[in-house]
């Protein structure tokens, strides 16, 4: 399925240790580059079109996107990382490559 009549937004941030590497307490926040990495090619490959991804610490680039800036104001950085077909809001949360496209298409079908 080859479309390049949409946007795929890819929203993350980088990966942080709030309470260190090692802490018991909590994990890392956010994605690692290899993390982005993989859902960017998988979804370039097998749905056709670029993605662009945002990184929601760069308050510039995210502001423009009020739908994703309310998720992450209600859930926080574990809605991340966030996928959108334009404007909409298709995945959030720690999907796999493969769910990310499987949603990715059922989207684009009820368009």
């Amino acid at each position: 399925m080859t479309t390049n009549s949409h946007t795929v937004r890819l929203f993350t941030m980088p990966q942080q240790f709030p309470c260190g590497p090692r802490s018991s307490c909590c994990g890392p926040v956010g994605q690692s580059e290899e993390e982005i990495r993989e859902l960017t090619d998988t979804i370039e490959k097998d749905i056709g079109c670029p993605v662009e991804i945002v990184n929601v610490t760069e308050y510039d680039k995210a502001v423009k996107h009020p739908g994703v800036v309310r998720l992450l104001q209600s859930f926080g950085p574990a809605a991340l990382p966030i996928i959108t077909i334009d404007e909409d809001v298709v995945s959030m949360g720690n999907a796999t490559a493969q769910e990310a496209v499987a949603a990715i298409r059922e989207a684009m079908a009820q368009q």
